[in-house]
């Protein structure tokens, strides 16, 4: 079974997988009882990641572990779980919350147009509710820069004390010069900056604006920080730091108010067509002694 998955998957590998080669609902990887896995079912179920590091051995994996939970499935059936009670009623409980969660997801992609922020909703709700915006610690913005010989940290470090860009810098010594790019432009607790580093975090609340730490080996590399910017415990931050949190928030209120509308509808719809009846819990006499027992546990 092996040797013909590998040959079957390497024949769609070279031949580009693609619908137009090959129907991928026919091809059978596995069986169990009246359960088939097909290459297509694997192929929506296997991450891509996982797919683009080794195509043949995701594959393998996979067929391997279906055919394990197909074989558990088929004896908790064979000895009759699937009748237990309460089972049964767990069963009832997720199929209900994913209908819930399908409809509300249903609802909340309908809604998009409905729901956009705009900047300068945003930017109104910032100024309305700045006092919600505080740093309940000093936040820093640094420049990180690892390389993999000290004396390429100690040129990088001469470099930047020239006055040579950031950028240029991490270009030339940088072992991730993307990373260490993208990373000096935000700020950080200062108690997770560079926080993987202990002494260079250490540093953090010792240097100054523009300062560079000394050099530190870590690891398989040479490290120093120089900070660039700071904020303090309790300062209101920049509304180009939050502007993207902002406009998150105020789109999930928006959604939330639609489908609270949306329930409301529904509710007094049925309750017009006399589909709803409920009663008073505190008129039923056998919940009382109930719930004084629970309230003295």
């Amino acid at each position: 079974m092996t040797i013909l998955l590998r040959c079957l998957i390497l024949c769609l590998v070279i031949a580009g997988c693609s619908d137009r080669d090959v129907n991928r609902e026919s091809e059978v990887l596995a069986r169990v009882g009246d359960q088939v896995l097909t290459l297509e079912q694997a192929l929506s179920e296997i991450p891509k990641s996982v797919l683009q590091q080794d195509t043949l051995q995701a594959m393998e994996n996979y067929q391997s572990s279906w055919i394990d939970r197909q074989i558990l499935l088929q004896e908790a059936l064979r000895i009759g779980l699937d009748e237990n009670p309460e089972l049964q009623r767990r069963f009832e409980r997720l199929r209900s919350q994913l209908l819930e969660n399908a409809l509300r997801e249903m609802l909340f992609s309908q809604s998009d147009a409905d729901t956009d922020v705009t900047r300068e909703e945003a930017q109104a709700y910032y100024e309305t509710h700045k006092d919600r915006f505080v740093l309940n610690e000093r936040h820093v913005k640094f420049r990180h820069l690892t390389t993999r010989t000290r004396t390429d940290a100690e040129n990088a470090r001469q470099a930047l004390l020239r006055g040579i860009s950031w950028p240029d810098v991490t270009e030339q010594y940088s072992i991730n010069p993307g990373l260490q790019l993208r990373q000096s432009e935000h700020f950080f607790p200062v108690s997770m900056a560079a926080a993987d580093i202990p002494v260079m975090n250490q540093y953090m609340d010792r240097i100054g604006i523009m300062e560079i730490t000394p050099i530190h080996q870590h690891g398989n590399g040479f490290h120093f920080v120089q900070l660039t910017e700071r904020m303090e415990e309790g300062d209101h931050p920049d509304l180009d730091w939050l502007i993207s949190q902002i406009v998150e928030w105020l789109k999930m209120e928006k959604k939330q108010r639609l489908f609270n509308s949306y329930i409301r509808n529904l509710y007094l719809q049925a309750d017009a067509n006399n589909e709803i009846e409920q009663v008073n819990v505190r008129e039923v006499p056998t919940l009382t002694p109930s719930v004084t027992e629970i309230e003295s546990n």
